[in-house]
């Protein structure tokens, strides 16, 4: 089974001329004891803007680890696809971007937002997770409400998993569910449910996008 390395970097080649560079700072990375694995990611929007195609991003990046003698680990990421475009990253791609940000809000069925409610309910009271500072306050109104806003969108993220996996057999790539590129982020106890979900689904992801609240650099 394909498996994401503690730490990882999402480079964008959008215009597949800075593979070799963006290959050599993790080098450096390396270099000062931290092993990073790279990702290269390029979604289908900036794909049909630049007009390339997802086989350019694995050509210039299997070139710049060639020329580098690399022998880390490194990856194709399908960055935010759907269902509509995911096929055409399937030959090249070994991470995939599971983007169900516009299913947000979404509802899905009464009885299915009452089977995960009821099915959550043993988290119910105060909850502490490491890492965090405040303990979570667990009740059946926030499951619901995070089931109403969110259960929706992670059973369409079960269906481009599925689809991903007839294609390319089960283990064989990465998976990753976006739900960043919206206005709302998430709070911590609708991420728990979120994630609650996503493993109902039988979805094994290694790693998720929420909305970024802080300062972002992009392009830096």
């Amino acid at each position: 089974m394909l498996t994401l390395g503690k730490y990882s970097i999402g480079t964008g080649d959008r215009f597949g001329k800075q593979a070799g560079a963006q290959l050599e700072s993790v080098i450096k990375a390396g270099k000062s004891g931290k092993e990073i694995s790279i990702i290269w990611n390029k979604s289908y929007r900036e794909h049909a803007i630049i007009h390339t195609d997802p086989a350019s991003v694995r050509i210039a990046a299997d070139r710049a680890v060639k020329s580098a003698d690399w022998k880390g680990s490194y990856y194709m990421d399908a960055d935010h696809i759907s269902l509509k475009t995911v096929d055409l990253f399937m030959d090249s791609s070994d991470f995939f971007t599971l983007d169900v940000a516009d299913f947000i809000g979404e509802k899905a069925a009464k009885e299915e937002v009452s089977k995960f409610v009821q099915e959550n309910l043993l988290y119910s009271g105060k909850l502490n997770i490491p890492g965090i500072e405040k303990s979570l306050n667990i009740n059946e109104e926030n499951i619901r409400k995070t089931a109403e806003r969110y259960l929706f969108a992670v059973k369409e993220a079960g269906k481009i998993y599925r689809h991903i996996e007839a294609k390319k057999g089960k283990g064989n790539f990465i998976t990753e569910v976006s739900i960043d590129e919206t206005e709302q982020p998430q709070s911590p106890e609708e991420l728990l449910f979120i994630l609650s979900a996503i493993a109902k689904e039988g979805i094994p992801i290694q790693t998720i996008a929420p909305k970024f609240t802080g300062r972002f650099n992009k392009g830096v």
